[in-house]
């Protein structure tokens, strides 16, 4: 009768328990001295080894001929359980047996002693199952158990276990297995079973069985029934129903050049061929994530689990990104794997999501404005951007109105020059026209990203040595970050040296317009326009009226 590969290669001793070394020694030095503890409490994730390494241990304690810390698997215990009928060793699952009645059966046995080896072994799987009453009757039990009695507890949950119970065991955490840890087992299996399999097909077993040797093992017993024998990169690909790296390659290039269509036409050809859309987007996920790593990362080949060809195909590819797009996609599609378990349309969330991605521009979370800004920064350095500040009519009237509200509601000080009057707030147009100079001259000096804030504001006004800076409100991250004391300094230092006068700059909304020229009138004292005024046309031309 055929046995399954994962049952057939459990580990007959403590050495083939993969990736958990410290915890076998240990183990194995115990029973070589005889300082066994009377409670173990095994915790993990599934298919890391807790439950194989609980029948190890159980073996061991009973085996006439203990070998290197090892059971014999020859002797009359070792056999026994092994067969499964031994009368000393009973593994309870505590999923189905939860019950206090159900523990209170387990304390009544405990009472006799074993049958034919040195301890009653009693491993509980899931032991965090059981119900707060059967956790009370166990307790007692566990605390102070026979001699002859060992108790092995298995969970994947352990925060649920009481602190009683925590406190009385000795805990053992299993770690995550590695993919070279299952890799390595793998390629073992395949040779004692006279499996032929490629490398990067083991590599892909291994991503997908999430840390898990039993789960491991079980998609290489189908990919080696499905090759009769032999298992290639593709046969994993279609047990599994992952869709092909250029499918991740072809579709994250759709969503750099922003063509919705293509992106959405290879979704369709993808789930036409039958593939699982789940996976396919845990599998763009990874794709996006190896990018980053590839871009970052000098020794991308210590964090990214691929052959050496779609490590250089990512390289070259992720030359064409920026970090914080990646980011934003990874990001996008993070939330995207997390809707679509619980939704009966997981299709159509992908869909949107892999839209989303294409519309930067559309997008005004942070990610979004950020992305935006990297592509225009890009786009700068590529080429000139011709930028009009001049206002619209629409705006030329609001500012009026402004203006008038301005003269009816505040009483202002008027400074006259006794033989001119000249303005010394200079005309719009030659604010703009100075203007578009000042953002040549930050191109010139190849300050880009300077250049890129500038870009999404316009100068309202001047006011003596102060430039308001106007942004929408859709543009507020940009305003942020002019606003940054460093930036900000580097702009007026700038300016200074290009207007050939002292320039202050101050960042604003543009619907905060009329708030902002009184701040700036406010700012500046009267006694200091007339001193400046007085610097300007000396003491005997200005003349201070009052002006109702």
């Amino acid at each position: 009768m055929y046995t399954a590969l994962y049952r057939k290669w459990r580990p007959k001793k403590f050495e083939d328990v993969c990736g958990q070394e410290q915890i076998t020694i240990i183990l194995k030095n115990q029973l070589e001295t005889g300082q066994l503890s009377h409670a173990y409490l095994f915790c993990g994730t599934r298919g890391t080894g807790k439950t194989s390494t609980a029948k190890l241990l159980s073996k061991a304690v009973n085996c006439f001929n203990l070998q290197d810390g090892n059971p014999c698997d020859e002797c009359e215990s070792c056999i026994s359980i092994n067969q499964g009928n031994s009368m000393d060793v009973f593994e309870i699952d505590a999923a189905s047996n939860r019950r206090i009645e159900d523990v209170r059966d387990l304390r009544e046995a405990v009472k006799f002693a074993p049958a034919l080896g040195k301890y009653k072994v009693y491993i509980i799987d899931e032991v965090h199952m059981l119900t707060n009453e059967a956790f009370n009757a166990l307790l007692k039990t566990l605390e102070e158990p026979p001699a002859y009695v060992k108790f092995i507890l298995a969970t994947t949950e352990p925060h649920k276990l009481p602190g009683t119970i925590l406190s009385r065991c000795q805990r053992f955490d299993f770690k995550r297995l590695t993919h070279d840890n299952i890799v390595d087992r793998l390629k073992y299996i395949c040779k004692e079973e006279n499996i032929t399999a490629d490398e990067d097909a083991l590599k892909l077993i291994a991503r997908n069985s999430d840390g898990a040797m039993r789960d491991a093992i079980s998609i290489m017993d189908q990919c080696a029934v499905f090759g009769n024998m032999q298992i290639k990169y593709d046969h994993v690909l279609e047990v599994l129903g992952i869709a092909n790296d250029d499918y991740l390659f072809k579709i994250a290039d759709a969503v750099r050049e922003e063509n919705c269509s293509e992106a959405i036409r290879l979704l369709q050809e993808i789930s036409q061929e039958g593939k699982d859309i789940n996976q396919f987007a845990r599998d763009l996920l990874n794709h996006y994530r190896n990018l980053l790593m590839a871009k970052l990362v000098d020794q991308a080949e210590d964090v990214i689990d691929l052959s050496a060809d779609t490590i250089k195909r990512l390289k070259e590819q992720g030359k064409d990104y920026g970090r914080d797009n990646i980011i934003r996609y990874i990001d996008i599609l993070s939330q995207c794997s997390h809707e679509m378990k619980w939704s009966p349309h997981p299709k159509t969330i992908l869909e949107v999501s892999i839209i989303k991605m294409c519309k930067v521009d559309k997008d005004n979370s942070p990610a979004g404005l950020l992305a935006r800004i990297e592509k225009l920064e890009e786009t700068i350095s590529n080429g000139n951007i011709k930028i009009n500040y001049s206002l619209n009519k629409n705006e030329e009237k609001e500012t009026e109105k402004v203006e008038e509200k301005k003269e009816e509601k505040k009483k202002k000080r008027k400074i006259e020059t006794k033989e001119k009057n000249d303005n010394i707030k200079l005309p719009t147009s030659e604010i703009v026209e100075k203007w578009n100079g000042f953002m040549q001259e930050i191109k010139n000096r190849k300050k880009m990203k300077l250049r890129t804030y500038l870009a999404f504001c316009k100068p309202a006004i001047v006011d003596g040595e102060k430039v308001l800076l106007c942004f929408t409100r859709q543009d507020s991250v940009f305003k942020e970050e002019v606003e940054k004391t460093d930036t900000k300094k580097e702009i007026e230092d700038i300016a200074t040296e290009y207007f050939s006068a002292p320039i202050k700059i101050k960042a604003v909304y543009e619907d905060e317009i009329a708030i902002a020229e009184d701040d700036v009138e406010e700012e500046t004292e009267e006694d200091d326009v007339v001193k400046k005024a007085i610097e300007l046309f000396g003491e005997d031309l200005v003349e201070v009226v009052d002006e109702e």
